[in-house]
């Protein structure tokens, strides 16, 4: 667009008359509030009551601490641990069972309860089931008590030398709580072991070890019963601490930690098999009881001793 000439400046409206002075603004107004008010509305203080008013009441919330949601987040994982572990123990416990199965029924299938460890709490009790009714209380007439067991099949009853030393009469009271007087037929101080002969039945009889040291190694588990301060056919248990030990007298010894006191003399001591290894005869320690150092006579020499009965 070349060739056109340039705007000519628009000149102001002539002939127009001049604009008047403008009046002075506000002249005989009265002044403003310093805070205005729409008709009808309450101030700015009230509104805010009937804003709230108007609105449906709301739930108040609960702050909730720092400490409490400690808690809530150690209780939650607690559960978590907690569902963890049963569902371990349900493998560990019930690994035999059958998944449970909606859709497909299946025979209930009979299963076989493990059997208990070797040496376990199951296998202790049976065994002192078995060994409990053959041990005995012997008593003196001059007041002497200790233990005794029955022999199988003789019937015989193995004793301390010591518990009925003192002399006397002697009676013997059974797993049931009969009295039956009992004589003398053998007895060896040294070997501190004596055989009484019952004049009535007495019970069933223990079975005698045939092995030296009744067949016990370090370590296998044992319990002795007897009347320990006069309280009949206490048991307890521990472990063979060592075979082959001798006292003075060069008999035979085995070392046991089943704690034993005065009454369990002439009391048996017996393996998990109910077997009669030994016959606690003695104690070791600083003070006149338990420190986990006992004795007994193996069933060996008993064996002897009773053979060589009239």
């Amino acid at each position: 667009m070349t060739g056109l000439p340039p705007l000519d400046p628009r000149p102001r409206s002539e002939g127009l008359p001049p604009l008047d002075p403008r009046p002075e603004r506000g002249r005989g107004l009265p002044p403003l509030d310093p805070q205005p008010q729409r008709a009808g509305l309450p101030p700015l203080s009230e509104r805010g009551g009937d804003r709230e008013a108007a609105r449906p009441p709301a739930v108040p919330r609960r702050r909730v601490s720092r400490r409490r949601l400690g808690l809530t987040a150690a209780v939650a994982a607690g559960l978590v641990v907690a569902v963890g572990a049963g569902a371990l123990g349900g493998e560990l416990v019930g690994d035999d069972d059958p998944a449970p199965q909606a859709a497909v029924e299946t025979p209930a299938a009979t299963a076989t309860p493990p059997a208990p460890a070797v040496g376990g709490d199951a296998d202790l009790a049976d065994a002192v089931a078995r060994a409990a009714p053959t041990v005995v209380q012997v008593r003196t007439s001059t007041g002497s008590q200790g233990s005794g067991v029955i022999l199988a099949p003789s019937g015989l009853i193995v004793t301390n030398q010591h518990v009925i030393a003192s002399g006397g009469s002697l009676s013997v009271v059974t797993s049931d709580g009969r009295t039956v007087p009992a004589d003398i037929v053998e007895d060896d101080a040294r070997q501190d072991l004596a055989i009484l002969r019952p004049d009535g039945v007495v019970g069933q009889g223990a079975e005698l070890s045939e092995e030296p040291d009744g067949g016990l190694r370090q370590g296998d588990r044992v319990f002795a019963i007897g009347s320990p301060f006069g309280l009949q056919n206490t048991v307890t248990a521990g472990v063979v601490s060592a075979v082959g030990r001798t006292n003075r007298e060069g008999v035979p010894m085995i070392q046991i930690d089943a704690p034993i006191n005065p009454g369990n003399s002439g009391g048996g001591l017996f393996d998990l098999n109910g077997r009669l290894v030994g016959i606690p005869t003695s104690i070791l320690g600083p003070i006149p009881g338990n420190v986990g150092i006992g004795f007994a006579v193996p069933a060996s020499r008993v064996r002897a001793l009773v053979t060589s009965a009239p």
